[in-house]
């Protein structure tokens, strides 16, 4: 979405080798995580990488797509038996990307027991240029969102059962450093966005998760009264990172707003102007945020 509310809707084409052309999309495509990779040296392309639940087996997906084009072209799916519990992935390159199983059971009974008890069972993966995937780190309590600094120095996990931000340093082999983390108190980190222009981290959390868990489990079925409420924090990091981060707290989400709200990032509009975009995996729209700085009416507006 542009700065003027304009909605792009993007295809999905693949290569047919015999005919050498494409053509409509045709594996499963059922997304969680994604990110988006813009490389520097090729301002006119963006590689885009979504967290696939195919049910032959959880894969990384990854498209690519030429700025003024209305289509995303697949080029490849990562899959390997470390990546079966996939929730989301940043990329490092075009190619390259850490992704974060969130839990080491697949069954649901055994997962939700896991969520409950905080067991540290998750882990990161990483795709290098070997074109495999290894054990970046483990002994996490449930990693979920996943994000990249602006320089590519510095990886940041959500542990959603701790719950903390975590901090890790890349080594040269692809495996993560653990530098530092802030644990939080009555908020649940989910998913985090990076501002480029600062270093500062927004991430969008749940402050009740209980009620999160019943409203997600009720609205599929069309009716709950579960009112779950949501917390965007700004995070900026701390210049020694064994100290992890000042946290502000942004925005409190009501269920008015946006039910269940599991993602939040930062749109510059130019000339100092700023909005934050608010999502849910549970909602059929997004809600659009102003800043206080904003001349403009500082309530919260929805675009469906």
């Amino acid at each position: 979405m542009d700065g003027n509310d304009n909605i792009q809707v993007l295809r999905l084409v693949e290569l047919d080798h015999t005919s050498n052309k494409l053509v409509p999309y045709t594996q499963e495509f059922r997304v969680h995580g994604f990110d988006i990779y813009w490389d520097t040296l090729d301002p006119t392309e963006l590689t885009f990488m979504f967290v696939n639940h195919q049910r032959t087996g959880d894969g990384i997906s990854i498209f690519q797509h030429k700025i003024g084009t209305r289509f995303l072209r697949h080029i490849k799916t990562v899959k390997s038996p470390l990546l079966y519990a996939a929730n989301d992935v940043v990329a490092t390159s075009r190619s390259t990307f850490y992704a974060t199983n969130d839990m080491r059971s697949t069954n649901k009974l055994m997962r939700m027991i896991e969520i409950l008890f905080g067991m540290p069972w998750g882990h990161i993966v990483y795709y290098g240029h070997e074109k495999m995937l290894t054990t970046a780190a483990s002994g996490i309590s449930y990693p979920n969102g996943i994000a990249r600094s602006a320089d590519g120095n510095t990886i940041y996990v959500a542990a959603s059962s701790e719950p903390s931000i975590n901090i890790f340093r890349p080594r040269p082999d692809g495996s993560l450093e653990l530098m530092g983390k802030t644990v939080f108190g009555n908020f649940v980190p989910d998913n985090i966005s990076v501002d480029t222009a600062t270093g500062q981290l927004l991430v969008s959390g749940f402050l009740n998760t209980f009620e999160m868990f019943r409203y997600n489990r009720e609205a599929l079925s069309g009716s709950t009264t579960a009112r779950p409420a949501s917390s965007i924090r700004r995070l900026r990091p701390l210049p020694n990172p064994s100290d992890g981060f000042a946290v502000e707290n942004v925005l409190s989400v009501g269920s008015s707003l946006l039910p269940s709200t599991t993602m939040a990032t930062l749109q510059n509009q130019g000339r100092g102007v700023q909005r934050i975009l608010l999502g849910s995996v549970m909602a059929d729209h997004i809600a659009i945020c102003r800043t206080r700085s904003q001349p403009a009416n500082n309530e919260a507006q929805l675009a469906r």
